[in-house]
């Protein structure tokens, strides 16, 4: 037997049965790639009433006045609405039933906040008594709503805010895959930026360019930190950041790396549903689970935004303070999974050969996590800054030299020709000073009679 809840406002029909917790609603979820994800198991109290408050605010019931932590009286949160104040009290308690003291506990905070109307939210169930309760109430003018744990679920994905239980299985994004042409763009712009050449472009010099993808797994964790220190003197340190994102290793739980983060956080993401053709292999499993990464993602989180702080005391001795935030200022607002789609390329310039692995986004940007572009073809020792490509053979080297022994790639004294040693001339000018050449130079010389050498016999 089907049995109504007390009305809830934005839906227009929510019931419930003992086998049945589907939810019937007339306005559609957010967009997937703005979907948030909340473990519910590994919620305190604390949490569980600012994600409460979160999603009040996101569904425009109104601005979370106060979320308190002390004795709340049957207040856990207030909320200031355009009617006027709403008080809201929130029991974080999965498979236990909410009977009718807690609602009677909230309706004396209703009355004596002088409020329009309380919530009362759970992740249990209430008891039958407790609803029938809440209606006698409501009969009698004052407006208590029943929110439990399949209304919440509704009330969050609406604020695009998928809550999940222990053994429900996370959505797993990643990146679309972008064409091979566009891949062959995404080289063109990184070498573009990272070695000269002339005449010609980079991508102009590259022949074909291979690619098989791999996928790593990560999370991506969206937190915010609100932590107020204060001593004897006053307030001497506040740490506050919101929407700030950290991406672990899915598979070992290190932390990634900042620039993996920057590169992440732009990109659109879909969901995985299969492996692209350019992968070959064994998709990599998660080994790291949901709940323990939360764990891991809030010691990392505490380490990163404990500061020391000196300050001065009222006798002008100066002191000094390890302001560490508590479990009470940090907020994980969202944690996903991730496949990070990696790409192998393997692509020549002109006729030589070079390899890149790196993350590639559908917006065109290239992170390379490794290559061997820089590593000077002459001296087989790293580039150090921006590189010099031949523009006729395609190898990557130093740029200029004070002496001829000691050149390993130039610019062409009469074109400004990119050229590498191994293609490279040279011919003598005013006795004393030697002039490089390009091959197409060199050419032109031996035509008007000019002596020409090879620079890498020197």
């Amino acid at each position: 037997m089907r049995r109504p809840l007390c009305p809830l406002q934005g839906h227009d029909f929510i019931t419930r049965s003992a086998d049945d917790c589907s939810l019937v609603t007339s306005t559609p979820i957010g967009e997937d790639g703005d979907e948030e994800v909340v473990l519910l198991d590994t919620l305190s109290g604390f949490d569980f009433e600012k994600t409460v408050g979160r999603i009040l605010e996101r569904l425009g019931v109104g601005k979370v006045e106060r979320v308190l932590f002390t004795q709340d009286e049957g207040r856990d949160i207030l909320i200031r609405s355009p009617q006027g104040l709403i008080v809201v009290e929130c029991k974080h308690q999965p498979n236990t039933s909410i009977g009718r003291p807690i609602v009677q506990k909230l309706h004396s905070a209703v009355i004596s906040s002088n409020a329009i109307k309380g919530m009362l939210v759970t992740t249990g169930h209430f008891t039958e008594e407790a609803i029938e309760y809440a209606k006698k109430l409501g009969a009698q003018g004052t407006t208590i709503e029943m929110i439990d744990r399949p209304i919440l679920a509704d009330m969050a994905s609406r604020a695009r805010i998928r809550l999940r239980s222990k053994g429900e299985a996370l959505t797993v994004w990643t990146f679309s895959i972008p064409t091979e042409s566009e891949t062959r763009k995404m080289v063109g712009s990184f070498l573009a930026s990272h070695v000269e050449i002339h005449p010609r472009s980079p991508i102009d010099l590259m022949g074909n360019c291979e690619r098989s993808l791999a996928y790593r797994p990560m999370y991506a964790v969206r937190y915010s930190v609100d932590a107020t220190f204060q001593t004897s003197v006053g307030i001497i340190h506040r740490e506050q950041v919101s929407n700030r994102t950290i991406m672990f290793d899915g598979n070992n739980g290190q932390l990634a790396k900042d620039d993996v983060v920057t590169f992440f956080e732009p990109e659109p993401q879909v969901r995985f549903t299969r492996t692209h053709d350019d992968f070959k292999g064994v998709l990599p499993t998660f080994k790291v689970d949901s709940t323990s990464l939360q764990r891991t993602a809030k010691a990392t989180i505490t380490k990163l935004h404990t500061k020391r702080v000196t300050y001065s005391g009222k006798n002008n001795v100066s002191y000094a303070k390890m302001c560490e935030p508590g479990e009470r200022d940090i907020v994980i607002e969202d944690i996903r999974q991730l496949y990070l789609p990696m790409a192998s390329l393997d692509f020549t310039l002109g006729s030589y050969p070079y390899k890149m692995v790196g993350v590639q986004g559908p917006s065109g940007r290239l992170l390379p996590t490794s290559h061997d572009v820089l590593n000077c073809r002459a001296c087989n020792q790293p580039i150090q800054g921006q590189g010099l490509l031949c523009d006729t053979c395609g190898k990557v080297t130093h740029s200029g030299g004070l002496r001829l022994k000691k050149i390993h790639g130039f610019k062409c004294g009469i074109c400004g020709r990119t050229t590498c040693k191994f293609d490279g001339h040279w011919r003598r000018r005013f006795v004393v000073w030697r002039q490089l050449l390009c091959p197409s130079c060199k050419e032109k010389s031996d035509t008007l009679g000019i002596a020409t050498q090879r620079l890498i016999l020197t």
